[in-house]
């Protein structure tokens, strides 16, 4: 009988540790995979200041303004939107070297690739992620379980350092609190 994956990140605690290593702001593309973690930043007080935005192209040029403006944010959205903002995030993120941390939650994975490598996935949404960020230079975290947050502050600091976007790819669905 095969076990169970440990429990996924609880979104407040994703929201704390955004919150720690000193993000401000959120840029929002509503991503099923991370769904408790946006109510968590909408309930947080005001810890972070979320901007919805209509797609992951618009979510890039207003994390962009924000750096640009003094802000930290994060930009989140799940995988098939990160393949649709390429070309923003080549020509703000790595043209103009602007640190964006990028929180891309990996929509239609299967429940028997948890643990597993997200590479062998069946669908190709999944299974290109990495390959797609490895292509672009673009470093990239996992994030799947609460032993996986420190992730966030390694690619916060990673994508600083750099100058040049990072990745953390939420593996798994992150659970209400």
């Amino acid at each position: 009988m095969p076990s169970s994956p440990p429990p996924a990140v609880k979104g407040s605690a994703i929201a704390h540790a955004l919150a720690d290593c000193g993000i401000d702001s959120a840029t929002v593309v509503p991503d099923f995979v991370q769904i408790a973690t946006h109510q968590c930043l909408d309930a947080n007080g005001g810890r972070l200041r979320v901007t919805y935005c209509a797609n992951e192209n618009q979510a890039i040029h207003v994390a962009t303004g924000l750096y640009i403006g003094g802000r930290r944010p994060v930009v989140m959205m799940q995988n098939q939107g990160l393949y649709n903002c390429v070309n923003s995030l080549r020509a703000c993120g790595l043209d103009a070297g602007i640190p964006l941390l990028l929180m891309v939650g990996q929509f239609g994975r299967e429940f028997s690739n948890y643990g597993q490598d997200m590479r062998a996935s069946r669908r190709h949404m999944v299974s290109l992620l990495e390959p797609v960020l490895d292509a672009l230079g673009i470093a990239c975290w996992r994030l799947e379980t609460a032993q996986d947050l420190g992730a966030i502050a390694a690619a916060h600091a990673h994508a600083e350092q750099q100058r040049s976007p990072a990745a953390i790819i939420v593996g798994r669905h992150t659970e209400w609190d």
